[in-house]
């Protein structure tokens, strides 16, 4: 019975910071660069009259820890509905790896045949950068083709750079390939000082270590 109780208050715990989570990060998509404009970005139609359509596509796992594909094509004030094959209770854990942007995590706070609504717990920092890369997709999703272009994935053939982590350390590393969202790099057995999550620079572009491969990693940018 207390094993119980104790439950059922984890989880109106995590349902209520899931809710003050959303909305922080839905306000920092919504908020205004000084160059850009995104009512004029947005004027689209959308299931909800508060929400922004995404097109990503992503894992998730949810309940059990059994990982489906999925769509995430929404963003709204109360999360990001995903489309997969596992519904999941409202109240359960997911976490989702969505492209382009990384790792979600959060509670089910909506859920319906063939689709769930996660509600984001994150950290402040967490929602700052989120914020920031799902401001920047739909911004690049209302480009026109040809701008949309020059920020896709570009290869560099080896192209040489130079890495700073937090501590002033500089290592020497070469490019496999880079895009406006972060980049592949190598760095031979000087990888092995690095860790996932780990906030570097590279050139002028702060980022952290996304995920570890021999002989390097790749980087995300903030």
């Amino acid at each position: 019975m207390l094993s119980s109780k104790k439950s059922a208050n984890q989880q109106t715990f995590h349902l209520k910071k899931a809710e003050q989570d959303s909305l922080a990060l839905w306000r920092e998509v919504t908020i205004a660069d000084d160059d850009w404009k995104p009512d004029e970005v947005f004027r689209r139609e959308s299931v909800e009259p508060e929400s922004r359509v995404l097109k990503l596509t992503g894992r998730y796992q949810v309940g059990d820890g059994s990982e489906f594909d999925c769509e995430v094509n929404e963003i709204s004030p109360i999360g990001l509905r995903i489309h997969g094959p596992k519904e999941g209770r409202v109240g359960q854990w997911c976490t989702a790896n969505v492209a382009a942007v990384g790792i979600v995590e959060g509670v089910v706070v909506h859920a319906e045949m063939g689709s769930l609504t996660i509600g984001i717990v994150a950290l402040p920092s967490r929602i700052r950068r989120l914020g920031r890369r799902f401001r920047w997709l739909l911004r690049r999703e209302a480009e026109p083709l040809q701008d949309r272009r020059s920020s896709e994935r570009i290869e560099m053939k080896h192209a040489a750079a130079i890495l700073k982590t937090s501590d002033g350390q500089v290592f020497p590393c070469q490019i496999f390939d880079i895009s406006e969202g972060g980049a592949a790099l190598h760095l031979g057995s000087h990888a092995l000082y690095f860790w996932a999550d780990q906030p570097i620079t590279l050139g002028e572009r702060p980022g952290h270590i996304l995920r570890i491969f021999p002989g390097g990693f790749v980087v995300k940018f903030d």
